[in-house]
């Protein structure tokens, strides 16, 4: 006999615990509020309410990108459209974030009448057709399919690295159900073809002597957890290397042998020849964007390249599979650690940066983004909104430890401030560093609230450039729709919370302010530093000028 106490919503808080989140975000509606109180009774779990619910939706992206796995909580209709722009970011940038909809009761439903929320045709299942395309498992929780339908889209989230959807209506929520007597991913399958595998190391023996040999890394090596395995090969080995700016981080950035970031086209010229020029190129889960490569631009010949993806690899243009990247990975430093002849391509040194303008003059972007870099250590978690904060800090050198985060594929305007909400909430040990223009902040400042009530004490820098820089860079350079209204940033902060005793605002507008400022933020660390730094409207970092060439409109 099931124990009364124990409900469908306990189970479902008690799986998302153990998939690996400690935190739930989201925004409380009356079709969720029942089952929230489950989450504030849990001793595993902890309600973070967010302003919105897309923002909510981005701060589980940000938190998945550290932790694995997030959960959101939005209610039925208007709570969980607000937020599938978030989940559908999730999706293209394979983040694992479970979305719980509060829906209307099941007796509500099946009355057909015109509740709340809906449409007011009688019909409860217009969203959840919406959410299909971007999500790997989404499910209706009845009384009978609930401990199968959540075990089933959890385990979904966690092996495709993707959102799913579970919709759940308050008296379901509350009906009792047996706990789970099995662990959550007990007998999760193994893909890899034995087979295929031995295939794959043969090829590779066969394959790689006698070539020069360049390794480019990138996204899904972050997001299947196997940058310790990926470390290891390049300690192991001495190849050169290179990122695309998906995957920047992931490497020692100030090695010799590290390359740089390519970007096709817009690549500089040792990692343009490192990659573009080598008779091996090893792809190790790349994933080319149009604004990673500068609108498709790279120069690859295919049939030199051993590419390992998510299920499968290929070496020169024979693929194997299925063939998991964690088994293809291993394989690759079995054999290249075996003693076959393994010839590095011979690399230029990047050159060493030299500050371009004088200190007391404006600053620059081809200065600003290398004297913030300079500051940083290995406990920073950068976030770098998708215009010129991704574009030039992708062409500095981090140091080793610091993780980059952008969104250059979904490319949503306002993502990072929430999203490096919900970074600092999954690694408390480590500081959130926001990178983000004034047009992109406009869309999600509220948040800065949360942050404020949470005691991140994140380090905001605030890029002040009058307006949408990166569309100017595209089309329309002065142009009235790439204008913003104008904000007194330095009082912006006070409205969310603000004050002398949890927060520091600074503004600077010359490279000595700014180094002058980044010495006041190592001197600070409990309280939130927001420095809003003015730089010229039509002054873009050299990467967005090639890559927004690349991307103009044809014809403009």
């Amino acid at each position: 006999m099931t124990d009364n106490s124990y409900t469908i919503a306990d189970y479902l808080f008690e799986r998302v615990a153990e998939a690996g989140a400690s935190e739930v975000f989201g925004v409380p509606g009356d079709f969720n509020l029942p089952f929230l109180d489950n989450i504030i009774a849990s001793d595993k779990l902890r309600w973070v309410g967010n302003t919105n619910e897309l923002n909510a939706g981005y701060a589980a992206d940000g938190y998945a990108r550290e932790r694995g796995f997030a959960a959101m909580v939005t209610t039925f209709g208007v709570g969980e459209l607000s937020a599938i722009n978030a989940i559908a970011g999730s999706y293209a940038e394979y983040a694992p974030v479970l979305h719980i909809v509060g829906a209307p009761s099941i007796e509500a439903q099946d009355s057909k009448r015109r509740i709340h929320h809906t449409l007011g045709d009688g019909m409860f299942n217009h969203f959840i057709k919406i959410v299909e395309p971007v999500t790997v498992a989404c499910a209706h929780i009845t009384p009978e399919n609930a401990a199968s339908e959540i075990d089933r889209v959890i385990r979904m989230i966690l092996k495709k690295h993707r959102p799913g959807y579970l919709s759940l209506s308050p008296d379901v929520a509350r009906l009792p159900i047996y706990p789970p007597s099995t662990k959550l991913l007990d007998g999760t399958e193994d893909i890899t073809s034995q087979a295929a595998l031995a295939g794959f190391k043969q090829a590779l023996t066969e394959f790689i002597p006698g070539k020069t040999t360049t390794l480019m890394a990138d996204l899904m090596v972050h997001r299947m957890g196997l940058q310790p395995q990926l470390k290891a090969l390049i300690a192991d080995t001495d190849i050169p290397y290179a990122t695309l700016s998906w995957g920047k981080t992931l490497l020692d950035e100030h090695s010799e042998r590290w390359a740089g970031i390519y970007a096709g086209v817009a690549s500089r010229p040792v990692v343009k020849d490192a990659v573009e020029n080598c008779d091996c190129l090893i792809k190790i889960g790349v994933n080319y964007t149009d604004t990673t490569t500068a609108g498709f631009s790279q120069n690859i010949d295919e049939s030199k390249v051993v590419d390992i993806h998510y299920e499968r690899s290929t070496v020169g243009g024979k693929t194997f599979a299925p063939l998991a990247l964690k088994d293809a990975l291993q394989a690759l430093h079995d054999v290249l650690t075996s003693g076959i002849e393994v010839t590095p391509k011979p690399i230029d040194q990047v050159e060493a940066y030299e500050q371009k303008g004088a200190d007391d003059e404006q600053l620059r972007q081809d200065d600003l983004w290398h004297i913030i870099a300079d500051s940083l250590d290995d406990r920073k978690l950068i976030f770098a909104e998708q215009g010129t904060s991704y574009f030039g800090m992708s062409d500095v050198r981090l140091p080793i430890g610091v993780t980059f985060y952008g969104q250059p594929l979904w490319g949503s305007i306002g993502y990072t401030l929430p999203a490096s909400l919900g970074a600092g909430i999954a690694s408390p040990h480590k500081r959130s560093v926001l990178l983000i223009g004034d047009g992109s902040a406009l869309l999600t400042i509220q948040d800065i609230a949360v942050m404020i009530r949470e005691k991140l004490n994140p380090v905001i820098f605030l890029i002040n450039n009058d307006g949408y820089s990166v569309e100017r860079a595209i089309h329309g350079e002065n142009q009235p729709y790439n204008d913003i209204p104008n904000c007194n940033w330095q009082i912006m902060p006070q409205a969310f919370g603000a004050t002398e005793d949890n927060c520091v605002i600074l503004k600077v507008a010359t490279p000595a302010e700014l180094k002058e400022a980044l010495n006041t933020v190592q001197n600070i660390e409990d309280k939130m530093v927001f420095v809003e730094v003015v730089t010229n409207k039509h002054d873009y970092p050299p990467l967005l000028k090639d890559i927004a060439a690349a991307l103009k409109p044809k014809g403009a």
